[in-house]
Formats: structure tokens, C-alpha cells, sequence
């Protein structure tokens, strides 16, 4: 069984909410393209998924999906906006706080 299948095993599960984070110490490893693609594979089986990514140095999970939002989380962090103001939708469903 693979990461993902594993994952998606997990994501099938009923119950309460779940978190998985993404991490490495290493930069370039694909951590936002697995996030972004285990959002959209979650959201197809009717989960509710929340993508927020935390890289405000190197964000683009926004880029990667095509998205353009208004506000990001260095407008909550630094600025007047709340978390609610600034989640964007993809049109898979899955829901987005982007960090840049």
C-alpha cells in the first residue's frame, strides 16, 4: 500500500475531524503538489477538506491550482483580516487558506 492509498484509507473513515500534515525538512520535494492532490482526491469522496498552507517564503499552492486570491495568511497574520476572510474555494470542493 502506498502513501496515498493509505491516506485516502484514512480520509474514508468515518468520524470526527482529521488532520494530516504535510512536512519535510527539505525544500523541493513536492510537499505542495502531494498537499494540493490529496485535498482534491479527499474532496472526491465527499470530505470536507481544508488545504492551509503554512510556507509563506515559498507559497504556491494557489499558482499550482489557478487560483488568484484577494488575501492570504500574511494578511491575517500582519494585517486586519480574519482566517474566514481569506478561504477560497476551488471548484474541486476543496476549501483553501493560501499563504501568498
Amino acid at each position: 500500500m502506498t502513501v496515498s492509498q493509505a491516506a485516502l484509507n484514512y480520509g474514508r473513515q468515518p468520524a470526527s475531524n482529521r488532520v494530516i500534515a504535510i512536512t519535510s525538512g527539505k525544500g523541493g520535494v513536492g510537499k505542495t503538489n502531494f498537499a494540493a492532490n490529496l485535498a482534491i482526491a479527499l474532496a472526491r469522496y465527499r470530505k470536507k477538506v481544508l488545504l492551509v498552507e503554512g510556507d509563506l517564503s515559498l507559497a504556491n499552492v494557489d499558482v499550482l491550482l489557478g487560483l488568484q486570491p484577494a488575501y492570504n495568511l500574511h494578511n491575517v497574520l500582519f494585517s486586519n483580516k480574519r482566517i474566514q476572510d481569506i478561504v477560497i474555494t476551488h471548484p474541486s470542493g476543496v476549501r483553501i487558506v493560501p499563504a501568498s
